[in-house]
């Protein structure tokens, strides 16, 4: 028979092809466009005896159309035009269409299965979407049932008419069967040892990648600054030592990612002059990339998504960092870069944020440096025009220290400047002047870089610093959700004694109304956290956790068991409890299998029954199983047919159980049973 005989087969095949179309989708291997055109072909294939009539006469269509489709492959591996995983993709595609068009015989349904499965296995190196447990699990159930029904149909060869009932019997039999692998693959999934995600090399671009972030300040540029809201970064605040109060209400919460020391007059850089640093290491432990100077420590646990940089965001002042990656590059800005993307996607620090007045800080590693060169580097300006020089000069009359100054001319911007993401083109050449005196409006890097410039007018040292702004507090995850619109500039000012202190100069919270995401909205961020928290990026040093979390409680559990005089009366009454509630299963059970003895049908006559069902010899309704054996007895299975219907009648009706010989006598007559019927077919 054919697959389109049966509506139950042909209704699984096409649902694990939607499956595995929209796993190549959801990992983007397929485009839109090459998204629509697939579901548009396989549409198609459910028409193939039309389609193969009309295109009939015409001579070796099939095999040129194979021939152009291999060639197209060769030439893509040959160019080298995508990875190795695309074309992987591109192969199964054309495969699962040849498949869909030549659709005849049960094996070929067992191959579209097996082309849907690898159509899975592409995606899941390069998505960690929840969505993709969904996709999964419905392959399980289709694939299972489409399996299981594939085999009946080629066993017992049944035709259209009872397909629909059959089918919906081997589907309830799939869903239990898929419980019970998921079970079982979760619980390897916890046993067997992580070895990382070795199949991401093989695409070029795993993933999309996110602009928004930049590793330079560029000013006079003009246009509307796009407020992208998609999420780059997931801040979840593990703990917070040395200070009270929960870790999501310090105040002026921010990640740093680049800090620049070089300026042009228009653009802010790394200085060539900046030593970097790259540490190895030989065993899992944290790498150390700022000195402790005694205050709280924030732990930081970050997923970014894939973003054109390699630093590494945290909280200032960044204490350590614990990554998958073996090497880090540091250099002496405080800047941290990893080179591997997937270590970048997950990862962990501590930070010592700033706390209380800095003026108050006495740390003998925060001194300010007497060399020259230091000072020089922090305080280097191009060409300035003396109204910026002479506007610090009367912001700052009086002050007391450095810090004094930098909160003046800090206030004093936040003040008298606007803020805005619709840049003019500046009416003089210099940018900083137009900001400041003509446009007196800009965003956030115009008041990074004219605080920076003003201060080290006064030879005060400073920086500009690149990074996201806290974003919004997600309370079922508790994390914070960090977007792209939460790019930022401002200002780290060095503090005799404190060390590099935070100053933010743009008026953007006052300035920016920001509508706040649905609770639904957020719950289902959380959902998409904990996936790749606890699968996706689950990694051998969490197993260990569990199984060192086990073995303690395991330990707890049986010290008490073992002194029940020490229970507590609630702890009592559970155990009595727990106690009933089994004592009532096994019974229930014993009765369930008591009555049930007598009622189900031997495995042996099932067994009988399914080789007669081979010959199209099935009982039929209200007919016993003597009235069955004498209606299809003949000359060549009678007589073990005879002595198998006895066995039964014995075992369902008079409740006994069958001796030793007895049931060699009865599996030497299924073997005779098996011979005679195999021996009329041929």
């Amino acid at each position: 028979m054919t697959p389109f005989e049966s509506r139950a087969l042909t209704a699984a095949i096409y649902l694990l092809v939607a499956d595995g179309v929209a796993a190549l989708y959801l990992g983007g291997l397929l485009g839109l466009p090459g998204f629509v055109l697939l579901l548009g072909l396989v549409a198609g294939s459910w028409w193939q005896e039309p389609l193969r009539r009309l295109v009939a006469p015409i001579p070796r269509l099939g095999a040129v159309l194979v021939g152009l489709a291999g060639g197209a492959l060769v030439i893509e591996i040959a160019t080298a035009a995508t990875g190795i995983l695309d074309v992987f993709t591109h192969l199964l595609v054309f495969l699962l269409l040849v498949k869909l068009y030549t659709l005849r015989s049960l094996r070929d349904a067992r191959d579209v299965t097996f082309l849907a499965f690898f159509m899975l296995v592409a995606a899941s190196p390069v998505t960690t979407s929840v969505v993709f447990l969904g996709l999964f699990v419905t392959f399980l159930v289709v694939g299972t049932w489409l399996l299981m029904l594939r085999h009946l149909l080629y066993e017992a060869d049944i035709m259209a008419g009872p397909t629909g009932r059959i089918g919906r019997e081997v589907l309830r039999l799939a869903l239990a069967a898929s419980v019970v692998t998921v079970l079982v693959t979760g619980l390897l999934f916890l046993l067997i040892p992580r070895v990382g995600q070795a199949a991401l090399p093989l695409r070029s671009s795993a993933s999309r990648m996110i602009a928004g972030f930049t590793e330079r300040v560029q000013l006079g540029a003009f246009g509307e600054i796009e407020a992208d809201t998609s999420v780059v970064m997931r801040v979840h605040l593990a703990s917070l030592s040395g200070a009270s109060g929960p870790p999501e209400r310090l105040p002026a919460l921010r990640w740093r990612g680049i800090a620049f020391d070089h300026f042009d007059g228009r653009v802010w850089t790394v200085s060539r002059s900046t030593l970097k640093l790259t540490l190895r290491r030989d065993r899992p432990v944290p790498f150390a990339v700022h000195r402790y100077y005694g205050g709280p420590v924030l732990t930081q646990e970050i997923y970014l998504e894939p973003i054109e940089s390699q630093m590494i965001f945290g909280a200032p002042r960044l204490l350590q960092l614990d990554t998958r990656s073996d090497f880090v590059t540091i250099d002496d800005l405080g800047n941290v870069a990893v080179l591997l993307a997937t270590a970048r996607a997950h990862y962990t620090v501590e930070s010592e944020p700033e706390m209380g007045d800095p003026r108050q800080a006495d740390v003998a590693d925060a001194r300010l440096p007497h060399d020259p060169r230091w000072q020089a580097r922090y305080t280097q300006l191009p060409a300035v025009s003396p109204r910026i020089r002479a506007l610090a000069h009367e912001v700052t009359a009086g002050s007391r220290d450095p810090y004094d100054a930098a909160r003046r001319l800090s206030a004093w911007l936040g003040h008298e400047i606007a803020y805005t993401r619709v840049l003019e083109r500046p009416a003089v050449d210099d940018p900083l002047e137009d900001f400041l005196f003509v446009r007196r409006a800009g965003n956030c890097e115009y008041f990074a870089a004219s605080l920076a410039v003003l201060l080290r007018s006064l030879q005060i040292p400073a920086r500009v610093v690149n990074g996201f702004q806290r974003g919004e507090w997600n309370p079922y995850g508790r994390y914070y959700m960090v977007r792209l619109r939460d790019a930022h500039s401002w200002v780290e000012v060095f503090i005799d004694g404190a060390g590099w202190i935070t100053f933010d100069p743009s008026p953007r919270a006052a300035a920016e109304t920001v509508p706040a995401a649905t609770p639904a909205l957020l719950w289902l961020d959380s959902m998409r956290v904990s996936w790749y928290r606890y699968v996706v990026s689950f990694s051998l040093y969490d197993q260990l956790a569990v199984v060192e979390t086990v073995r303690r409680s395991t330990l707890t559990w049986s010290t008490a068991a073992l002194r029940p005089g020490a229970w507590r009366p609630g702890t009592r009454l559970a155990a009595a409890g727990l106690a009933l509630v089994v004592a009532l299963v096994v019974a229930v059970g014993w009765q369930r299998r008591r009555v049930g003895a007598g009622t189900g049908m031997p495995v042996f006559y099932a067994r009988a029954l399914r080789t007669l069902a081979r010959r199209r010899l099935v009982p039929g309704a209200g007919e016993t199983a003597r009235e069955f054996a004498a209606r299809v007895s003949a000359a060549a299975w009678a007589a073990p047919l005879a002595q198998i219907t006895g066995a039964y009648e014995r075992v369902r009706f008079g409740g006994a159980v069958l001796a030793p010989e007895e049931i060699a006598a009865v599996d030497a007559a299924l073997a005779s049973l098996a011979l005679a019927v195999r021996a009329k077919g041929t």
